[in-house]
């Protein structure tokens, strides 16, 4: 009887493994048309972005630079912008700042906005997919 009894809960935990296992197979990576950031965010990035960053890029430039990374990972672009912005104190920013700054942008874009923070630290950028804009 013991005996039945874990082979039943064996083919129980190996049925809902095969499920669990088919469904993150089957789903679909988040992109940057799925909300990556918050209205509040963006719009708490928006004066650094005028002060720091808006003389030398504006919305064109950033739509090129989206249409150039196709399915790159958003833990990329904000990485290159860690470093190397603003171009005269590059990293001279908090992470947050730039990640409001990177929020400013996908919205000035045209990305839509959605309930959940940009956040580097947390590592959620990394599994965020870059879709060119008006795609």
């Amino acid at each position: 009887m013991m005996k039945m009894v874990k082979n039943s809960v064996w083919s129980m935990l190996a049925a809902s493994a095969a499920v669990l296992a088919v469904s993150c197979a089957t789903a679909q990576p988040a992109t940057i048309k799925d909300g990556a950031y918050t209205a509040e965010q963006a719009e708490s990035g928006k004066a650094i972005y005028e002060r720091r960053c808006g003389a030398c890029h504006n919305a064109d430039f950033y739509r090129t630079a989206f249409s150039n990374r196709n399915n790159q990972a958003l833990e990329v672009m904000f990485e290159e912008i860690l470093v190397t912005m603003p171009a005269d104190m590059p990293g001279s920013l908090m992470d947050s700042e730039y990640e409001s700054v990177l929020a400013h942008i996908l919205s000035l874009v045209g990305y839509p906005a959605g309930d959940q923070e940009l956040s580097y630290a947390s590592g959620t950028m990394g599994s965020i997919l870059i879709v060119p804009p008006g795609q």
